[in-house]
């Protein structure tokens, strides 16, 4: 069972986790370079580009975009020119929520369950949720956050666990007393354990190969163990 009476907490990676790259923009972006994505594929190749973060071991960006330009339709002579539209869509562009987020948050709310959320992002991650209706630290008609840690504003990036420390003052919990879900191994699985917190990797595809970590294809399976565990 991946939830238990252990468990007091859940600690959420934002991208690829709650939100992800809108699709329309993917369209519109990469168009030029011959790119017609489908929603799927595009969620797809948000996450075979943190694949190629966690086979290379580390984030190179630039090789990291050339595998979502690729996974969306990029003709390969075309690549190297599109980098810079894939680099806008990951930082400049708004995200929209991920299928099922919201549902998942509020239900393992619902299971009596605190939430945080730790983000590598880039200062507007907080609005972004919110205007996404999934989750808030603040009084609103979505799941309650206890905490929304941006890397940007903080100034800490996973996989250092000292932000995942913050997370934990806010939660007035253990590590051991608390569960994390990332869509990297590179960024969260690997940070999480060193901050001494259990971790689950998001990967709904399939993509991960590896067998020392445990693995989700939603994020609305966990809810659903989540009510059934307490």
């Amino acid at each position: 069972m991946l939830l238990d009476e252990t468990i007091d907490a859940v600690l959420l990676d934002a991208g690829g986790v709650l939100v992800l790259p809108d699709p329309e923009r993917f369209r519109e972006l990469l168009a030029p370079f011959g790119a017609s994505p489908d929603d799927e594929t595009c969620r797809l190749a948000h996450y075979a580009g943190m694949r190629e973060c966690d086979r290379l071991g580390e984030a190179d960006w630039p090789a990291i975009d050339r595998i979502v330009a690729r996974a969306v339709g990029v003709p390969e002579d075309r690549i190297d020119e599109a980098i810079p539209a894939v680099n806008r869509i990951y930082l400049d562009e708004d995200w929209v929520a991920a299928p099922g987020a919201a549902e998942a948050m509020l239900e393992l709310e619902a299971a009596g369950l605190k939430l945080a959320i730790v983000s590598n992002a880039s200062g507007r991650m907080e609005q972004m949720l919110l205007d996404n209706n999934i989750c808030a630290a603040i009084e609103a008609p979505m799941a309650r956050v206890a905490v929304v840690i941006d890397s940007h504003v903080v100034g800490i990036e996973k996989p250092d666990p000292a932000i995942f420390a913050l997370a934990l003052s806010a939660l007035d919990l253990p590590p051991e007393r608390c569960l994390f879900i990332g869509d990297t191994v590179h960024f969260d699985v690997a940070g999480a354990r060193s901050a001494g917190i259990r971790a689950l990797h998001l990967d709904p595809f399939g993509l991960c190969p590896d067998a020392d970590h445990e693995h989700l294809s939603s994020l609305g399976d966990l809810a659903v163990a989540g009510s059934s565990a307490r």
